[in-house]
């Protein structure tokens, strides 16, 4: 099937189009797309991996923003049966509607670099609808997603992200893979959902703990969390109170916050 013609990009869209076939081909490889697979496709642009998606006779769901782009899509796959497409913001699209379908989803997407931080974090959140997530996004977001602590990008996304999935940093793509050339370099990740139950009653704090300690992270925990924790509960979680933000596992934040939880009354 012949591939789109690479339209000009909006520059309001963040729009670089992948145009790689090796690059491709990699995250075919790795997302492995079956005959009984359910595959959302957000901002499949000119169709570089929706081709090879949809000659697998997968479900394919894809969901573009470009309203030009939509239009050419559907023409494009219009005698294809597993094919679907919304033509809709994936900022704004109700995840939830999907789960009539299926609650093994696999998402992919090359996503614009403007929009890759909230949207990862939103869908980290529904965990019940996917089985696996491969994204292609901005290097530097990419290696926070896969920072472990102690690491210099190690942050508050990283430990909000990884306590929903494990994150793994799979190849480097360069920026002439795309048309036209982004500023920045690329990465692919894999995200791939944590199965073992969290305490929900602890998530508030959890998020507030993190959120504080990261703010001012190279203040000691003693000072960045003071307003909500005292020093003597921080010892109390087993953590030493001269500690940085960046020296904590997502294990440790789930012990302090189960401490502020309990302290709290609640």
């Amino acid at each position: 099937m012949k591939r789109l013609a690479i339209p000009r990009a909006k520059k309001r869209l963040g729009q670089n189009f992948l145009i790689d076939d090796y690059v491709v081909s990699q995250i075919i490889q790795l997302i492995k797309p079956q005959h009984a697979d359910h595959i959302i496709e957000i901002g499949p642009g000119t169709g570089a991996l929706t081709d090879l998606l949809v000659r697998t006779k997968a479900q394919i769901t894809a969901i573009e923003v470009d309203r030009d782009l939509a239009r050419s899509l559907l023409e494009h796959y219009a005698n294809i049966a597993t094919f679907k497409l919304h033509n809709s913001d994936i900022m704004n699209f109700d995840l939830g509607m999907l789960r009539e379908q299926s609650t093994e989803w696999k998402i992919i997407g090359n996503l614009p670099y403007n929009i890759a931080t909230p949207l990862i974090m939103n869908l980290v959140t529904h965990r019940s609808l996917w089985s696996e997530m491969i994204f292609m996004l901005q290097k530097e977001v990419a290696l926070r997603l896969t920072a472990k602590a102690g690491a210099r990008s190690y942050g508050r996304l990283s430990v909000m992200a990884q306590r929903q999935a494990h994150i793994s940093y799979k190849f480097e793509v360069n920026a002439a893979s795309f048309s036209p050339q982004p500023k920045v370099q690329s990465a692919v990740i894999r995200f791939q959902p944590i199965d073992d139950k969290k305490n929900p009653e602890i998530d508030v704090y959890f998020e507030k703990i993190v959120k504080l300690a990261f703010a001012t992270r190279r203040k000691t925990l003693a000072n960045s969390l003071k307003s909500l924790i005292p020093t003597d509960v921080i010892k109390r979680a087993g953590i030493d109170p001269k500690s940085r933000a960046e020296n904590l596992t997502i294990a440790e934040y789930e012990r302090l916050a189960l401490e502020t939880l309990e302290v709290s009354g609640h």
